[in-house]
């Protein structure tokens, strides 16, 4: 495989939407940093790869057992955080009104007077 090619393939891998674009997006819908998230996403995508170049990923490939431990092992890493949404959904909060500086949030719907 060439350098060209196996670019190609990891482009698609990070542009492909899946697990890994979920878990980014609720890490930021529950008003978190995506930050850690994406750079877990970046770092397996790179560790992918330097395994792809290693040799490595034809080995696992060819070997049953070791594929189907992998493949059961991250089922279940995936299943743990379905189950970590689940059990916390996003809750919207009520919107601020932009406008109003934090000094004149009142929580009643009167105006604030300017005395």
């Amino acid at each position: 495989m060439t350098l060209a090619a196996s670019l190609a393939v990891d482009l698609l891998l990070v542009f492909t939407p899946g697990a890994d674009w979920a878990y980014a997006i609720s890490a930021g819908l529950r008003d978190r940093s995506v930050v850690p998230a994406v750079a877990g996403l970046i770092t397996g995508y790179a560790g992918y790869t330097l395994l792809a170049v290693a040799g490595l990923v034809v080995i696992v490939a060819s070997s049953p057992t070791v594929l189907t431990v992998l493949t059961v092992a991250g089922a279940g890493y995936l299943v743990r955080l379905g189950w970590g949404v689940l059990r916390q959904p996003v809750r919207r909060r009520p919107r601020r009104r932009p406008w109003a500086p934090p000094a004149c949030r009142s929580r009643s719907r009167e105006p604030v007077s300017a005395a």
